[in-house]
């Protein structure tokens, strides 16, 4: 997602711009300006050249690429020093680039000096890229013109409670937990553990789940589409443009429609996978990261970048927000009890996982873990959460007591998956380039799988015979 006050400041200074255009802004606003390479750009929307990608913005009265992106560093730039007081010296070797290179941008730009420019703050610079290339309201600008003039006048330049250990909840002791139907305890296993087959596919793989017909969902985050795979032997038999930086996906019980956030499109599609086509979607608020479905599959629950959790009532085609709440600094992660009666979400930098009302999504516990918790998963009874942290460690909460267990490494824990027998977690150690094989009751660890790469989501089939990995360096791998 895109760092948020950069955002905020592009969004300002264009504030019409929807669709490829807008994309094409927050692809800057993820690098601060930085120019990735127009084909790397034209991929990422979904595109298949450059040419598309400067045509997209001739339509909306953008500046070039290269124009566009000059821009957005100067933006950042000003903008970090009014927050930090960083010279253009110190922001320039922060991004490996000239410095003097960088004093002729602004000046060429701004046609004064950085000493002036930085006076200005950012209302000064928004000012006058909208001068230039405008055409724009003025009234979006308001807010940065009248904190420009307080600062002109002033002479100035620039609750839950935590859960102990010793508590008892009955809650989760008497209620009876609904579940779809599912195969026999005894018929469901797990993977070996050992690599299969390996597909290489472009486009940073990021999420993955297996549908109940045994093909897997992919998402493909810089090439907007969900991509479908057939395990046996592993190939690729499709895509679906859903929307751009796809991000995770949710597959119904019954296999016949899916979810996918789309970042940049700020929305939720709904996918039809029988005719694999985008019949619909959900509009948000913000950039939608992490999803989560409710056992019954009529609420999705969505989490944004602008720190807020969202319910979803469902519909054939789409949906409606009906509730949301503040989330602080929310991730690509969810997760729904499965009685259908609490959410989860981990707080990422905060620290905590948060317990909400499924339906009036108010908090009812904190679980104070620390460090920057991200992948968590429920056990089938939903007796345990399991959650990994990225200061490197995972941690087995028990819901009913609220007690905490915890298994430290030597580096980062991302995601977490618990396999159908509920005997193993497969934790994905990005950084390291494997998946931890730990034991769910113990958290001993009782296996690796050596992936390389940038490991990220894992999905089991049915059965547990198989696993699949997305793997942010341009791969997936089938692990049996």
């Amino acid at each position: 997602m895109p760092p948020l006050p950069l955002a905020k400041i592009l969004h300002v200074a264009l504030p019409s711009l929807s669709g490829e255009a807008r994309a094409v802004v927050d692809v800057l606003a993820c690098k601060n300006g930085l120019l990735p390479p127009a084909g790397d750009v034209a991929a990422f929307l979904g595109l298949r050249t450059r040419h598309q990608v400067a045509r997209t913005l001739r339509r909306a009265s953008l500046p070039p690429l290269e124009e566009l992106a000059a821009w957005t560093r100067l933006f950042y730039w000003v903008h970090q020093w009014e927050q930090t007081g960083a010279s253009l010296l110190a922001l320039a070797r922060q991004s490996h680039l000239e410095p003097a290179t960088c004093y002729r941008v602004v000046r060429r730009l701004m046609g004064q000096p950085w000493s002036r420019v930085r006076r200005g703050g950012i209302a000064g610079a928004v000012l006058r890229f909208r001068t230039i290339w405008s055409g724009m309201h003025q009234l979006a600008l308001q807010p940065y013109l009248q904190a420009a003039a307080r600062q002109e006048a002033a002479g100035g330049g620039s609750g839950a409670r935590a859960v102990g250990a010793g508590d008892f909840r009955p809650d989760y002791a008497v209620r009876a937990v609904r579940k779809p139907p599912r195969a026999p305890a005894d018929q469901l296993g797990r993977p070996r553990g050992v690599i299969a087959s390996r597909l290489g596919l472009a486009g940073y793989p990021f999420d993955v789940r297996i549908a109940p017909d045994g093909a897997a969902w992919l998402t493909r985050l810089h090439a907007a589409v969900l991509q479908r795979l057939q395990l046996q032997p592993l190939s690729s038999t499709g895509v679906i443009r859903v929307g751009i930086a796809p991000t995770r996906v949710l597959i119904s019980p019954s296999g016949d429609r899916a979810w996918v956030t789309n970042q940049f499109t700020k929305d939720v599609a709904v996918v039809d996978l029988s005719s694999r086509r985008r019949t619909g979607s959900i509009g948000m608020e913000g950039d939608p990261l992490g999803a989560a479905l409710s056992p019954d599959a009529r609420t999705l629950y969505v989490s944004t970048n602008l720190d807020r959790l969202s319910a979803c009532a469902l519909t054939d085609n789409g949906g409606r927000i009906v509730r949301s709440t503040p989330l602080p600094q929310a991730c690509t992660e969810l997760a729904v009890h499965p009685a259908g009666n609490r959410v989860y979400a981990p707080t990422w930098k905060a620290g905590t996982i948060l317990e909400l009302d499924a339906r009036s999504l108010s908090v009812m516990h904190r679980y104070e873990v620390g460090g920057q918790p991200l992948g968590i998963a429920i056990s089938a009874d939903g007796l345990r959460l399991y959650s990994g942290n990225e200061h490197g460690w995972i941690d087995l909460v028990h819901l009913p007591t609220g007690k905490i267990v915890r298994r430290s490494f030597d580096t980062a824990v991302n995601e977490v998956a618990l396999t159908p027998d509920q005997h193993v977690v497969y934790a994905s150690m990005r950084t390291a380039g494997r998946i931890a094989l730990v034991d769910a009751c113990t958290l001993a660890c009782v296996g690796t799988v050596e992936t390389g790469g940038l490991p990220r989501h894992i999905a089991f089939d049915a059965l547990g015979t198989v696993a699949i990995v997305a793997n942010e360096a341009g791969w997936v791998d089938v692990v049996r």
